[in-house]
């Protein structure tokens, strides 16, 4: 879903990256690789985080703890595995996750 606004159409995608982009100026670079993975693949284990990002485990736990922390981020539990968890990227207007609306859920 497009919108229009003086004079260009930008996706909701674009708009919510405009609102997480201070938040994550300051944060690492490796913080930041996580959030456009997640920002891109949609929800994902930890595993599939690891795998995408080249990062070593560590690092993707770490990064996901300051993304929690700022809020960016949101946790939901997985069904087929009840022992890890799906991240995503919250939606700041609405806490819907942005990764449903990447994934034609919403």
């Amino acid at each position: 879903m497009t919108k229009s606004t003086a004079g260009y159409t930008y996706s909701e995608t674009a708009a919510m990256q405009n609102v997480y982009t201070r938040k994550i100026l300051q944060l690492s670079p490796s913080v930041k690789l996580v959030f456009k993975v997640l920002e891109f693949k949609g929800l994902m284990t930890q595993k599939e985080i690891v795998a995408e990002s080249y990062l070593p485990p560590r690092t993707v736990r770490y990064a996901l703890s300051i993304l929690k922390k700022e809020g960016i981020l949101e946790e939901r539990l997985y069904y087929k595995d009840a022992r890890q968890c799906l991240y995503g990227v919250k939606a700041p207007q609405n806490d819907e996750l942005l990764s449903n609306f990447a994934c034609g859920m919403v």
